[in-house]
């Protein structure tokens, strides 16, 4: 240490005995720089050295902040980096949806069709968007997924109004797609498909299942209410000329006129004799409904004690033209009973033939009902009440078979209207009519039964999704079709899309990465 600042010391003293002068270019003029000739003077050379020499801690404190800088500086690019890498996937995750959902709704041709796979392309493009970029993506985005294609799907379905093949062809789509998602999910032996990861996440999916499930009795009592205001409620309102009124089945082909145009309006294709590759049962569930509706009203009409009564309910009592009914206003007699059971049983021949009423499905669907399909039931009791022996009535068993769809109220009020003819020429015993109204003002302290009022009240429009039987055939064929060969969906996508944005736009080739995967 003695050494080093002796040298120190000696070095510092030469130095100071040197004496340095400006660059000649500043020395004052009084001052000659011939004195200097010869001298190689580096000012900034020997200062730098000195500089060096009395800051050799200051580098390496330097030299360890240049080193925090540049470390900090490379660490904020990695994030910045990072940051950007996942807005480019956030970003790309939203457009491989956008795409998605463009295909699967906004590039579809809206119409029914004799392929199966045409009319059910939204549901095939939904259930692979859903299960598929299931495979790539978080619990939580997966359910934002589903929340957008429920919302797709109600967006597209209120922008159809009230065209109804329009709605019935969403309706289909939307069963289908729910169908394939329980079947996905639920089924933990399913051989066709390796998604048997999300078992677990099965209560998530429920929900999903669950919101198609809104979405479709929406669609369905919008197609109710549009189907009896377009095609059957014009019919309770008009006006005939007498020279109609006076053909026999007028009130039959009136009518069947009326179910027929519900039924184009429903699958214009199986209206005109084709295959749809619509659900078959859709049709028919939306008929029953309003059927069941046209079976009161008419029923309501029928039992008014004049023609000249107004109607009192604009939905289940709107009749106001006594002429489109199968028999006449108050004639309540054995005739008219027989005259009314040949109305519904011509109404009801159609309605099976026409809709393709499989009696086994539509046990499987109501679980409740018989092994023979029926058509306006209150009709049917009441044609049926007018032409059986009256005394028979007073039996609590034989009532429930022959009228179970009338009420002890409405019996007794049918019973007291009863007017003898030539097929039945006596009226109605008066044992009959005490019995019977005994038992009403039994019933009216222990019963607050809606159905004993008058006019009886119109069914509320309920809906029972169609079972499983009757899509799972469609469904398993899609499956088995699409899911094995994936280039299907991305082979039609070239088709509608690329005649206005092109099918290599960078988002369907991200959708395609996913699902050709």
């Amino acid at each position: 240490m003695h050494v080093q600042n002796s040298t120190s010391s000696d070095i510092s003293d030469n130095l100071k005995g040197l004496k340095v002068h400006p660059n000649p270019a500043s020395t004052p003029s009084s001052v000659s720089s011939e004195g200097f000739d010869g001298l190689d003077l580096e000012e900034p050379k020997e200062v730098d050295i000195l500089d060096d020499v009395h800051s050799d801690g200051s580098n390496e404190e330097m030299l360890d902040a240049m080193e925090n800088i540049e470390h900090e500086e490379k660490e904020d690019l990695d994030l910045r980096v990072a940051k950007m890498e996942m807005r480019i996937e956030q970003l790309e995750d939203e457009l491989r949806e956008v795409a998605a959902l463009e295909v699967a709704l906004y590039s579809i041709v809206q119409e029914h069709d004799s392929s199966v796979h045409k009319v059910h392309k939204p549901a095939q493009h939904l259930s692979t968007l859903y299960i598929r970029t299931g495979k790539h993506v978080s619990q939580q985005k997966r359910a934002t997924i589903g929340r957008n294609i429920v919302s797709g799907l109600v967006m597209i379905s209120m922008s159809c109004g009230n065209d109804v093949s329009r709605l019935t062809f969403w309706w289909s789509n939307i069963i289908v797609l729910r169908e394939k998602i329980t079947q996905t999910f639920g089924n933990k032996q399913s051989n066709n498909l390796d998604f048997n990861e999300f078992v677990d996440d099965w209560p998530e999916t429920r929900t999903f299942t669950s919101e198609l499930e809104k979405v479709e009795s929406e669609i369905f009592s919008r197609i109710v209410e549009s189907i009896w205001c377009q095609s059957l409620m014009p019919n309770t309102l008009t006006n005939v000329s007498s020279g109609d009124q006076q053909e026999s089945n007028f009130s039959i082909n009136l009518w069947q006129n009326a179910f027929n145009d519900a039924f184009k309006r429903l699958c214009p294709v199986r209206a005109k004799g084709h295959e749809c590759g619509c659900l078959p049962t859709l049709a028919r569930m939306v008929v029953e409904q309003c059927v069941a509706r046209l079976d009161v009203a008419m029923f309501n009409a029928i039992l008014r004690e004049s023609s000249h009564e107004i109607p009192t309910d604009s939905v289940s009592d709107p009749i106001t033209d006594s002429r489109v009914l199968p028999i006449p206003v108050g004639d309540l007699s054995f005739g008219s009973g027989a005259q009314l059971k040949k109305a519904v049983g011509n109404w009801s021949r159609w309605l099976t033939d026409s809709f393709s009423v499989d009696n086994n499905a539509a046990n499987e669907d109501n679980h409740t009902r018989t092994s023979e399909v029926k058509w306006f039931h209150l009709l049917n009791s009441l044609s049926h009440l007018l032409m059986v022996p009256k005394d028979m009535i007073v039996d609590r068993s034989i009532r429930t078979e022959v009228c179970p769809s009338i009420s002890l109220q409405l019996l007794k009020r049918i019973l007291t209207s009863f007017t003898p003819d030539e097929f039945c020429p006596d009226p109605v015993p008066k044992t009959v009519i005490e019995a019977v109204n005994e038992e009403c003002i039994i019933e009216s302290r222990s019963s607050e039964d809606n159905s004993s009022r008058f006019p009886h009240p119109a069914a509320m429009i309920v809906y029972k999704p169609p079972s499983s039987i009757n899509t799972a055939k469609k469904v398993y064929e899609e499956l088995e079709e699409l899911d094995s060969s994936p280039t299907f969906i991305m082979g039609n996508l070239n088709g509608n899309i690329a005649s206005y944005v092109g099918a290599n736009a960078t988002r369907y080739k991200l959708l395609q990465e996913v699902w050709s995967s």
